[in-house]
């Protein structure tokens, strides 16, 4: 499903995991450029997206497009 919303949409998402359960998630980025996905929507629990995030996979496109690499200068 969330290669057909891809599609249509060009909505990025991830695939997240932890001790308790996994799941797949849209990536937000918030009008400060912090980059984000609801690990839990109901009950309204995020989790930034940083490049230390070794739970997450990256599903429809690469880390880079939403996150800087550490050690380049602008």
């Amino acid at each position: 499903m969330y290669k057909l919303l891809h599609k249509i949409f060009g909505w990025d998402y991830v695939y997240w995991s932890n001790s308790a359960s996994q799941g797949i998630s849209k990536v937000h980025v918030a009008p400060g450029g912090v980059v984000y996905y609801y690990r839990y929507k109901n009950t309204c629990l995020i989790d930034l997206l940083d490049s230390e995030n070794r739970n997450i996979i990256w599903l429809t496109c690469p880390s880079s497009k939403y996150l800087k690499e550490q050690g380049k200068d602008d």
